[in-house]
Formats: structure tokens, sequence, C-alpha cells
């Protein structure tokens, strides 16, 4: 059963949800340049940030040569500690937020189910991708960007399809959400 729509809600509830969501758009955003400025800008960014050290491979040619840009490696156990630890928290209850929201919508329960699964993989790809780089094989690198994009894709979804099924009008009357 699907909870009250948010459509139902009287319309300050409304304008804070939009504002709230707006806000967290501006938040994956940001998140979406930080992976960009840390992986994205650098051709094979994921293997030279979080792979082996050119060292442990025996591969002298891999050490920076004038006009690389160094890349701040986070490649031992304790670095991707320190990096898994707080987003392991954030993510997964940000998800569990925006789910909330497109669980109030008038949507087809596939499409709910569908973006709670995306956003829950993107997640796992997007924090384990670091860890399968460095301790299983750097040819898994592509998993983060494959992860932020799904996390990405679906955030985005449970962040406009609110927004504009809240705001579409109540279909118990046909006229826009009441205003008390």
């Amino acid at each position: 059963m699907t909870p009250i729509p948010l459509a139902y809600s009287d319309r300050n509830t409304r304008i804070l949800i939009t504002l709230f969501l707006l806000t967290m758009f501006a938040a994956i955003i940001v998140a979406g340049l930080n992976v960009y400025d840390k992986v994205g800008r650098i051709r094979g960014g994921v293997t030279e940030r979080y792979g082996p050290d050119p060292a442990e491979a025996g591969d002298v040619n891999a050490l920076p040569r004038e006009g690389d840009v160094l890349v701040a490696r986070m490649n031992t156990f304790s670095q991707l500690l320190d990096v898994t630890h707080a987003h392991v928290f954030e993510l997964p209850l940000v998800m569990f937020v925006l789910a909330h929201f497109i669980m109030r919508c008038r949507v087809p329960e596939r499409f709910k189910l569908a973006n709670y699964i995306a956003s829950s993989a993107g997640t796992v790809l997007f924090l384990g991708a670091p860890w399968l780089v460095r301790y299983v094989s750097v040819r898994l690198a592509p998993l983060l960007y494959f992860g932020a994009a799904v996390l990405g894709i679906s955030s985005v979804i449970m962040i406009f399809v609110p927004i504009a099924d809240m705001w579409r009008g109540d279909p118990r009357n046909g006229r826009s959400p009441r205003a008390a």
C-alpha cells in the first residue's frame, strides 16, 4: 500500500519538501563534480588513485613524468577505510530518505522498486570499486564510474519525480493540490 501521496500535503509542506529536494540535487551535483575532479579528469584516474603502486607491480615506466598530473593516491588499507567509512553511512541514508519521497508518489510500484534497487546497486558499486581496483584488478576501475552514474541517475529521478508529482494536482478532484 502506498502512503498518502505528496500531492495531498498542504502547500507549506510541499514547499518545504521541494526546497529540501532541490538542495539534495545541488548536493548530488557537487558530489558528481568531486568524483570528476578526483578521478574523472585524469586518464586512468580510478586506477591512479586507488590501484596498486607502480613500484609494487614493478612498472618503472608508470612513475610520473614531466607534465603528468599528480594524483592523490588513496590506495592503502587505512586510506581506503578512511574514505569508505564516512560514505558507507551517508550514501545509504541519503538514498533511504529520497526513496521515502518517491514512495509517496503516484507512479507504478515497479518504477519505485527499480529506483530502490538502482540506488542500492549504485551505492554498492561506487563504494566497492576502489577496494576491487586495489585488491582484485585494475580492470574493474569502470565500476566506479558505472556506480556513480547509476547512483546519480537514480538520485535525480528520486528528486524530480516527487517534485513533479507533488505539484501536478490532486487526482480526487482534478484541481491543484489543496492550499490548506
